[in-house]
């Protein structure tokens, strides 16, 4: 009896601890489920991922935090930090007001108008409680909204020219003629690697026309899109281009949506072919969207930061379609670990050596930076193709980037990296190769034969349209790109299709970067590409045949190098962000 007694007790503890011990791995698992489904934006510390950076890349010189030009004294209304203030509102009426008008919309409605420069009928108001505003946007048959502060998107104080291979095609391009805005904080005018390339801007901060940096964001800003080439400093990657700044931003680096919204205007209607703005907000607005409309139905291209909340989606105004939106990379060509995602492009963001003021220089971080490489890209683009429109020159750096990420646009990196060498190699015109004329060479005299050629066969391939295309290697259907999976040699075969039996074939011409590599008169042929000329991210490689009635035909491919350099395992957008899914005992329960 006593010995079943004590079975029984020791039976009864047994199933308690299985049962202890199982309630364990039951609050041990829903822990870790919880932890694994978190938002991008609350695990961007935590994210484990061959795409994403670890930290921010820095290099190992560079800051870790950047001294800004402060007042000592009381702030002025758009100086320093700017918080949301619901009383300071947008009035967007579509139209110059008279100052009679002015003073009577103040008395009826309560308001009182600010001193800032109005633009396409943009007006700043301050509200108080008792104000009608609900009557005054009415009557009037205008716009009302709160006046959002924006703010610059560098996180932290280069490469990045370089690593987009500006200078690869300086000798074709360098921006000459083309006209860019600087949405920023201004620019220090008189900086040596500026002044020669700064155009007249105009400060909505101050309400004046000197657009003068009192940050150094916009100067940073600007010096990697145009700093001049004068053996001193760096260089931009639109070296002859024009900067407009437009001053937008404090000495803190804030400001607020309606200066940004008339800024664009004012580039606009200045002659900006680029509008830069490396700045933002998560807040849409009607009056910003207008302004952004208004610009790209004027043909401008824009470009702005995708901001840097670590894995969040792109702010505005860099959300809208009509925008391009760029995230950031560091020196692996991983997104840098303060991007957001969901940009259109990617370029270099972290620690990039520009201009700065005090006739300085300094490394920055942020899609801040990332943004005017697209920028100067867009720059060399535009006027390397003077007849091209802004959809032509945004198909093309999307069309030639460096595809980082998984196969085709993917929420890292977009289309992918900026490549100025395949942009401006796509738009060159087909290489004109001289068609030698035949020679009439005397017919030998031969016994005739009784026997008469069966030429059916040939007439029926000789009615079919000709065409040349690569045979090897083999390519991807819509961008016509080849990623190599190891670093050698690489041959390319061609074929004319179809292959006759006598042909008005001159010579078929292979080129490499719109420069010959190879001339042959078979019409099946191919040729190697050596490791040693292969020294570039990108190669765009045509094959060309020209025939002696004057009519030729060609075919394209991409070898794409620094894929093959980034290449890595593809992954779901879920593995991307960090979220993984459970094993063991945990998934059995989860089914996951």
């Amino acid at each position: 009896m006593t010995f079943s007694k004590k079975h029984t007790i020791l039976g009864i503890s047994t199933i308690l601890l299985g049962l202890c011990l199982f309630a364990l791995v039951i609050v041990f698992s829903i822990y870790a489920y919880t932890q694994n489904t978190q938002s991008p934006t609350e695990v961007s510390e935590e994210i484990n991922s061959v795409y994403i950076s670890g930290d921010a890349g820095q290099l190992e010189n560079n800051p870790v935090t950047e001294t800004l030009v402060t007042n000592e004294t009381t702030p002025l209304p758009k100086q320093g930090e700017i918080k949301v203030d619901k009383n300071r509102q947008i009035l967007n009426v579509g139209e110059t007001l008279t100052e009679a008008e002015i003073k009577e919309i103040e008395d009826k409605y309560d308001v009182t108008f600010s001193s800032d420069t109005p633009k396409n009928g943009i007006y700043v108001i301050t509200t108080t409680d008792e104000s009608n505003t609900t009557t005054l946007s009415e009557d009037l048959d205008a716009t009302l909204e709160t006046d959002i502060p924006v703010k610059m998107s560098a996180d932290t104080i280069d490469w990045g020219v370089a690593r987009i291979g500006a200078e690869k095609i300086w000798a074709d391009s360098q921006g000459t003629g083309v006209k860019v805005a600087v949405i920023d904080t201004g620019a220090e005018l008189t900086h040596s690697d500026l002044s020669a390339n700064i155009v007249t801007g105009y400060d909505f901060v101050n309400n004046d026309t000197n657009p003068s940096d009192d940050n150094g964001h916009g100067t940073h800003v600007s010096g990697i899109i145009a700093s001049t080439q004068n053996s001193a400093g760096n260089i931009g990657a639109a070296y002859q281009a024009k900067i407009m700044p437009i001053k937008v931003l404090n000495n803190e680096g804030y400001g607020y949506l309606s200066d940004v919204a008339k800024g664009i205007y004012y580039a606009t209607d200045n002659g900006a072919r680029i509008i830069n703005m490396s700045l933002g907000s998560s807040s849409d607005s009607l009056t910003l969207k207008t302004a952004i409309d208004y610009a790209a139905k004027k043909g401008v291209l824009m470009v702005a930061a995708a901001g840097n909340e670590s894995g969040s989606s792109c702010q505005y105004p860099a959300a809208y379609s009509s925008v391009i939106c760029v995230g950031a990379t560091d020196t692996s060509n991983k997104l840098a670990s303060f991007s957001n995602m969901g940009s259109e492009l990617s370029a270099p963001g972290v620690s990039n050596y520009s201009t700065y003021i005090g006739n300085t220089y300094r490394y920055m971080s942020g899609t801040s930076m990332a943004t005017p490489h697209v920028a100067g890209a867009a720059a060399v683009v535009a006027s390397f193709c003077t007849t091209c429109t802004t959809a032509e020159i945004r198909t093309v750096l999307k069309n030639t980037a460096v595809d980082l990420g998984t196969t085709g646009y993917d929420s890292v990196f977009g289309y992918g990296l900026v490549d100025l060498v395949a942009a401006i190699n796509s738009l060159r015109p087909v290489e004109e190769v001289p068609v030698e004329t035949p020679t009439t060479e005397t017919p030998v005299t031969e016994t005739p034969t009784t026997t008469v050629p069966d030429t059916t066969k040939n007439q029926t391939k000789q009615n079919q349209p000709q065409s040349i295309k690569f045979v090897e290697p083999e390519t991807d259907d819509t961008n016509k790109r080849y990623v190599p999976t190891s670093v050698g040699d690489i041959t390319v075969s061609f074929t004319l299709d179809p292959v006759l039996d006598t042909t008005t074939l001159s010579k078929i011409v292979l080129s490499m970067n719109n420069k010959t590599v190879y001339e042959t008169e078979k019409q099946t042929d191919e040729f190697v590409l050596t490791q040693d000329i292969l020294d570039h991210s990108q190669h765009w490689v045509r094959v060309t045949a020209y025939f002696t009635d004057g009519k030729r035909v060609s075919d394209n491919m991409v070898i794409d190098l620094t894929s093959l350099r980034n290449r890595r395992p593809r992954f779901s957008s879920r593995d991307v962000l960090g979220a993984s899914t459970f094993s063991g005992f945990s998934q059995f329960i989860f089914g996951n």
